[in-house]
C-alpha cells in the first residue's frame, strides 16, 4: 500500500433501501407508539403505564396571558444611516439580519446558557 492509499472501512450492506424503491409512502406502515415505547397499546390509553398514573402531585401548566406581543409594527429604513439612528433612538443594537426585537428590551436568558447541576 502506498502512502496515498487509505484503507476503506468495511460497510455492512443492507437491502433496506432497495426494499423501498418504487413504493409509495402510503404503502409503508409506520410502527405504532406502543412498538416505539416498548409497551402495550392498552397501557398508553389508560392502563398500567398511563400518564395520569405517573403525573401525581405535579403542578398544572399555566400559560401566561401576556406572553405574546400586544402589537407588532414593521419598520422600513431608506438607508443604513436611518437604521443606525433608529438603533440609537431606542437604545438597542441590531444587525442587518435582525428579524424582530422587543421594546423595551426583553431581558431573557438564552436557553443555551441554562444548565442542570446536581450536587454529588
Amino acid at each position: 500500500m502506498s502512502d496515498k492509499e487509505v484503507p476503506k472501512p468495511e460497510v455492512a450492506e443492507s437491502a433496506d433501501y432497495e426494499n423501498f424503491l418504487g413504493k409509495k409512502a402510503k404503502e409503508y406502515e409506520a410502527p405504532s407508539l406502543g412498538d416505539i415505547l416498548g409497551i402495550d397499546e392498552e397501557d398508553i390509553r389508560g392502563g398500567v403505564n398511563s400518564v395520569k398514573e405517573h403525573w401525581v402531585g405535579m403542578p398544572e401548566y399555566e400559560h401566561e396571558k401576556d406572553a405574546g406581543p400586544w402589537k407588532t409594527v414593521y419598520v422600513h429604513f431608506r438607508n443604513e444611516k436611518d437604521f443606525e439612528d433608529f438603533q440609537a433612538l431606542i437604545n438597542q443594537h441590531m444587525t442587518k439580519k435582525t428579524k424582530s426585537i422587543w421594546h423595551p428590551k426583553n431581558n431573557i436568558t438564552k436557553n443555551s446558557l441554562l444548565r442542570w447541576f446536581e450536587e454529588e
